[in-house]
């Protein structure tokens, strides 16, 4: 029979077990080792909840120019119920070269949150990524961020599409490699009889080399990459072009066939004597899923199982074991040429643990006790059974003595939708076998959009009506963000995240996943099967069943935030603690706002920012000015930034919705120019006739004219000077603190006309910069002579006549500092003309949205209903509408349907 507790807490976990399995009857008697393992648990989830975020975006890609729009979706871990934990949300737009770009800090309410990046006309192209996570979330690994990899083209400044095809031979010291370049327009043109420039970051000792193009816009380039020479090949174009030479950066794709194969035995150790189940994952040199197939072969040599994936690089095969023999996998090549990789020793005792999902309606567990004798070291004595989803218990059990085989069938309908994870314990509470399952339904909130005309024309009114609904049919008010996008310019991948299949699955698994929704879009046996793959070889991540048994705590460093804030101290200039010194916090573009506040006994204080965006222009004082030192507290995020899955994504041909997108941006940036959106094509001029003005004001450079000027007020916020210059100068890249052009060694750094070392460069912030100008290898920087042939970085400071050089001006009088965090975004309201209401722009310009709405906030009332109206543009095309949100309770809804205009 099932066991109960003395305690509340306990008894409703396992009231919440005997639901869970109800109609089976109960194997084993209560025991105090279950009682003590779901004590720890709950304690476990008490002390350090978890938090999830997912970002809904407006679509899966785009051009400088353009916005990204996000909706965050802030929750518990355990029930997806929205946290109340956080109410501050950061989240980062990551570069190619894994650094930072631009950090927003959200205010989010009840769970929810809402901001925008705004991409510059020359942001460079590349994969970059977005990440989101709270304060809180940074106590734990960053397995538990949200990352989401976004492709950034870049047709506004550069008319240049490049193609290329890698094929290489080995040598013997090396490999030799043959690009097949080609140059094109985003016309599709070529652009034929075109000289281009090219090197490379391994072939230092050679100089830049030139090609010229065909008619067809194709060129052929060699390569000799002498073995260990570099892991992240590159190869590095320049090509002239009337309005100015573009440069470009391509990554080689990996030239050996790196596979790495890794072998997971169902329940956790291969074990002799008895069938064994065992998953595989194989991954390319870019972490992704790799085909493969071949055969397990003993020691001898002689065949015991087939292998073969099924999908992703994942796959499962079954055999038999001896302790006495070893295996390995040998992969066939495409090539012929086989790889072998050696599969864990099996061991002579052990335990196996089997999840049997094909049986109708229900788990099947089968637990299997393996070599033991009666008085076996390391036999346990009994076996106890717990099953958790999100760290909630969903079934306990437990046997008074430990059988060699037991077998338990636990019914589907009472368990929650999600990841199952079955464990079992020996008398002492440690883990011997586990296993992952995953509990598949349809989405807890049904959802539909319903247009009230079959079809548009150009430039109508559309009326879309929302209803959720629950499992039941009963009505959902509910909150949920809706993308409505151009089909035959924006085409996500058929199997991208949503927030269902990254807060069921993808969040609590190891790992990347590739095409999450792939899972949950295919109802075959063939997705049964891949799924319950993915189950056996990507382990649950939210905590480990050993740290929680030993009581081994994760260090708690970062609180869970409130609100965004300043703090910091006052000292007396002998350095004491200025206790109870009046401190003001002083907004420069609104001397109206100042706020006084006083120390404590310590001299330290603290201003809450709630009110604050990232408009204002932060200076704090303390009172007695002169006669105190006043430092602030380092408040950012302390997260670094490391690689992501794929590491080094070589760029895909364009499809044909790619190229109608980006020939559609170079349309849109005319309008923009027209209307003095965009000043790309008027930038240069601007530049060069303020610098011919400032090199008469300040005649400390030896140059006249830079190759790239980028102004202080361009940088971002919270980053020292040389980490900001990272992805916003081609063929300039940040390094180990150094900026490196066209793969050389350090450039050069100058201050206000003097040399000086990079260390003093990354003590600047972006506010006490007025220009960073850039000289790359070359003419341009041979007047420095040898120090200057990697390049020079001019940088002159603010002195007080630039129109935000009050703010470092007062920020080096004593007793005064210039806040350097971050501000919570200003609110941006996406854009939508209405057409029943025509003025002359709307009728004379053309409309050529991609994105035709955005809405981060649908609600639905208390009948399950909503209502949206928006105006389509002048394609007459399909439009896709991606609908998700959730629940106040944690119930998730997910709709992607279209309507047409014609």
């Amino acid at each position: 029979m099932f066991f109960s507790s003395a305690k509340r807490t306990l008894l409703s976990l396992l009231i919440i077990a005997a639901l869970a399995v109800s109609g089976f009857t109960p194997l084993w008697p209560q025991t105090d080792i279950v009682n003590r393992l779901l004590a720890k648990l709950e304690a476990w989830n008490t002390k350090f909840p978890q938090e999830k975020v997912y970002l809904h975006l407006d679509k899966p890609y785009y051009a400088a120019g353009e916005d990204i729009w996000f909706k965050a979706y802030l929750v518990k871990a355990q029930d997806h119920v929205p946290s109340a934990l956080s109410k501050v949300l950061y989240v980062e737009l990551i570069t190619p070269e894994n650094t930072f770009y631009k950090s927003n800090a959200v205010s989010i309410n009840r769970g929810r949150g809402q901001g925008s990046f705004a991409l510059p006309d020359d942001l460079p192209e590349g994969t970059y990524r977005l990440r989101a996570f709270t304060s809180w979330m940074q106590n734990f690994p960053e397995d538990y961020i949200f990352h989401q990899n976004i492709t950034i083209y870049s047709p506004r400044k550069n008319d240049l599409v490049t193609s290329t095809a890698f094929t290489h031979k080995r040598q013997s010291s090396g490999d030799s490699i043959l690009v097949n370049l080609r140059l094109l327009n985003h016309q599709e043109k070529p652009l034929g009889n075109t000289s281009v420039s090219y090197s490379t970051n391994f072939d230092r000792k050679a100089s830049s080399r030139k090609a010229s193009t065909n008619a067809e816009g194709k060129t052929i380039l060699r390569f000799f990459l002498p073995d260990g020479e570099t892991k992240n090949p590159k190869l590095h174009l320049t090509v002239e072009q009337p309005g100015g030479n573009i440069n470009k950066t391509i990554p080689f794709p990996s030239l050996k066939e790196q596979v790495d194969v890794q072998f997971f035995p169902e329940g956790g150790n291969l074990v002799s004597g008895l069938w064994n189940t065992v998953g595989f994952k194989a991954v390319d040199a870019n972490g992704l899923g790799k085909d493969v197939q071949g055969a397990i072969y003993d020691q001898s040599g002689q065949k015991v199982a087939d292998l073969k994936s099924l999908k992703y690089g994942m796959g499962r095969f079954g055999f038999i074991p001896d302790a006495s023999k070893k295996y390995v996998a040998r992969l066939t090549s495409v090539k012929g040429a086989a790889k072998e990789y050696p599969l864990p020793a099996p061991q002579k005792k052990g335990f196996i643990l089997s999840v049997d999902n094909k049986v109708p309606d229900k788990f099947r567990l089968k637990f299997y006790m393996l070599g033991f004798n009666t008085d076996s070291t390391g036999k346990p004595k009994a076996l106890n059974l717990i099953a958790q989803v999100r760290g909630q218990v969903v079934y306990a059990a437990a046997s008074p003595v430990a059988r060699e085989l037991f077998q338990a069938d636990i019914p589907l309908d009472k368990l929650p939708a999600g990841i199952v994870q079955f464990t079992v314990f020996s008398e002492t509470g440690e883990p011997l076998a586990e296993r992952l399952a995953f509990v598949k339904r349809a989405p807890q909130v049904q959802l539909t959009l319903t247009p009230d005309k079959p079809a548009y024309k150009p430039r109508e009114k559309v009326t879309l009506q929302v209803q959720a609904k629950d499992e039941t049919g009963a009505p959902v008010a509910g909150n949920f963000s809706l993308a409505i996008t151009d089909q035959k310019a924006v085409t996500p991948a058929p199997n991208a995240a949503s927030i269902v299949s990254y807060l069921l699955m993808s969040s609590d698994l190891k790992g990347h996943v590739e095409d999450p929704s792939y899972y949950f879009n295919t109802n075959t046996p063939e997705a049964a099967t891949a799924l319950d793959n993915l189950m056996l070889t990507q382990g649950w991540r939210r905590f480990v069943w050993k740290d929680v048994v030993q009581d081994k705590y994760p260090q708690m460093n970062f609180a869970a935030e409130k609100g965004l804030y300043i703090s910091g101290t006052v000292n007396k200039i002998a350095g004491l603690p200025d206790a109870y010194a009046s401190v003001s916090l002083m907004d420069l573009n609104n001397l109206q706002t100042t706020i006084t506040g006083q120390a404590d006994g310590q001299g330290k204080f603290q201003f809450n920012l709630n009110g604050f965006t990232d408009s204002a222009n932060l200076v704090v004082q303390a009172g007695k000015g002169i006669g105190s030192l006043l430092t602030l507290d380092n408040n950012l995020p302390q997260l670094q930034v490391f690689p992501q899955v794929p590491y080094e994504p070589v760029p895909a041909p364009y499809s044909n919705e790619v190229w109608a997108y980006l020939r559609r941006n170079r349309e849109q940036l005319k309008l923009d120019q027209f209307s003095g959106k965009s000043g790309i094509l008027l930038r240069q001029v601007e530049i060069r006739g303020q610098k011919q003005e400032e090199r008469k004001a300040t005649s400390s450079t030896l140059y006249s004219t830079p190759d790239h000027v980028l102004k202080g007020a361009e940088l971002p916020r919270g980053q020292d000077v040389i980490q900001s210059l990272q992805g916003r100068v081609a063929g300039l890249q940040v390094s180990n603190g150094q900026v490196v052009m066209r793969g050389g060694g350090p450039a050069m750094f100058l201050l206000d006309g003097m040399p000086i070392d990079a260390e003093f460069i990354r003590t600047l912030t972006a506010d006490q910069v007025e220009t960073v100008e850039i000289l790359k290898p070359g003419a341009s920087s041979a007047m420095y002579g040898s120090r200057g042939g990697n390049g020079v970085v001019a940088i002159t400071t603010k002195r007080g006549g630039s129109d935000n050089g009050s703010s470092s001006v007062m920020a080096k009088l004593p007793g005064t500092a210039t806040y350097q965090g971050l501000y919570y975004q200003k609110h941006r309201e996406f854009y939508m003309p209405r057409y029943d209401k025509p003025d002359a722009s709307n009728v004379e310009v053309p409309d050529l949205r991609t994105t035709l709405y955005w809405n981060p906030s649908v609600q639905t009332d208390a009948a399950g209903k909503g209502t949206v109206t928006l105006f389509t543009a002048d394609q007459k095309t399909t439009y896709r509408a991606i609908l998700e949100g959730m629940s106040p309770e944690g119930k998730l809804g997910h709709l992607v349907t279209s309507f047409q205009v014609k």
